[in-house]
């Protein structure tokens, strides 16, 4: 998964078409490294209707900031600028709840915002 390098970059994906999710992750968090363990999975089969990007809020606290993420690990979905999907800090990520996470982008990529 490729990883945001900037603010510029975050603001560029949010605004496209074609949906983005960004998994908020660091290398010392447990629970987003049990997820690194799955998140492969999710992307293969979700990869032509979501674009996938890493943001690590150690390198890159401006686009925390812009995001609203104070946890991690996070997940939000975006499309045409808009929020469609969220999951923020740490509230149970298992495998499950990511694959129903992201059954729940597909249903909402062409509705408004899931806040």
């Amino acid at each position: 998964m490729e990883s945001i390098q900037s603010k510029e970059q975050y603001l560029t994906l949010i605004a496209e078409e074609k949906a983005t999710v960004l998994f908020f992750s660091a290398g010392w968090c447990p629970d987003c490294n049990f997820i690194d363990t799955f998140i492969e999975e999710v992307i293969e089969r979700n990869e032509d209707i979501f674009g996938f990007y890493k943001v690590d809020p150690d390198s890159q606290k401006e686009v925390c900031e812009e995001a609203n993420v104070m946890g991690i690990p996070s997940f939000i979905a975006y499309r045409a600028g808009k929020i469609i999907a969220e999951m923020i800090g740490n509230s149970g990520r298992t495998k499950k709840r990511l694959k129903h996470f992201s059954k729940m982008q597909k249903r909402n990529s062409n509705n408004t915002p899931n806040r």
